[in-house]
């Protein structure tokens, strides 16, 4: 069975204030829809005709506020990088988290089982050319796309709609001057769908939410969290759900408390939709288990 998993950025479940979380502030219609409700809030888990919900803990039982680059070495390798780097790591891996993802980067994995898998997100020739001049690290999501030797999708394929931004609808490219098509969530959300079916592993990466938490941005955090509901409610309509697991998760919260600038100790969620019925999600607890699940919802089916 293929995965599509669409990460999001400090997205983590919060109380239900609509004064402080814009996740309970948006109007989220095709949430609604799969939680039975605007319940995209506290710590317990919940099972819908449509979805699963499960809060995850991001925190890899190390003291401190958990952080992206040990966050998402975590997910996408399976193995505790705070633990790995003996403490919570922000921004861009260590050499010691490095490391991790060179080994075990879930792309190398499913690559080197014979599987399919692609980093659905565009990248400018901007990019590696300020990290060639040292004026940037390579992210996380880059670095474990690159470790298993994975073609990163560039501006011509996102011109075809093969490729998604990281801001969904192209807007921050196109305010540099790059000569794009603005696109609404909805006509991105069926690129990346048209990505997914491709392949039996699809990573989208989406990080302005954790930029708007913060800048304890409520408004700009409503507009994104809508966002993403019409970009999700694209993808479940163009995407095969027979055969087809979609999760939505993250590596720490942020977006749904603006009452303050950093992370949480918020659970995460992760947000199953597609074929998860018979699938074995209820021990999952933490961040840490994500990456063998999804290689074993890839592998047993």
């Amino acid at each position: 069975m293929r995965v599509l998993e669409i990460f999001v950025d400090g997205f983590g479940l919060g109380i239900e204030n609509p004064e402080i979380n814009p996740l309970v502030a948006a109007r989220t219609p095709v949430l609604d829809k799969l939680l039975d409700g605007h319940r995209l809030c506290g710590k317990d888990m919940l099972k819908t005709s449509h979805a699963a919900l499960i809060p995850l803990d991001a925190a890899l039982d190390m003291p401190g506020f958990p952080q992206s680059a040990t966050g998402q070495t975590t997910l996408w390798t399976g193995v505790n990088g705070a633990k790995a780097a003996g403490r919570h790591i922000n921004a861009y891996p260590t050499a010691e988290l490095r490391q991790v993802i060179a080994e075990r980067s879930i792309f190398k994995l499913l690559l080197s089982e014979g599987y399919t898998a692609t980093f659905a997100n565009a990248f400018t020739p901007q990019y590696f050319n300020l990290v060639e001049e040292g004026k940037l690290k390579l992210s996380t999501s880059t670095l474990t796309a690159m470790a298993g030797g994975v073609e990163l999708r560039n501006l011509d394929q996102l011109k075809k709609g093969l490729s998604v931004y990281q801001d969904i609808t192209n807007q921050l490219l196109i305010e540099r001057g790059e000569a794009l098509p603005l696109y609404s969530g909805r006509q991105a959300g069926k690129h990346l769908a048209e990505i997914a079916i491709e392949y039996d592993f699809t990573l989208f990466e989406y990080f302005q939410t954790d930029r708007a938490g913060h800048k304890q941005d409520l408004t700009k955090g409503k507009e994104l969290v809508e966002l993403l509901d019409e970009f999700l409610g694209a993808v479940l309509e163009y995407l095969p759900l027979q055969d087809t697991l979609v999760i939505l998760t993250s590596d720490h919260g942020n977006l749904e408390d603006i009452s303050t600038k950093g992370h949480t100790l918020n659970p995460v969620p992760c947000l199953l939709l597609g074929n998860f019925e018979n699938l074995q999600y209820q021990g999952l607890n933490s961040i840490e288990q994500l990456a063998e699940f999804v290689l074993q919802v890839v592998r047993k089916h």
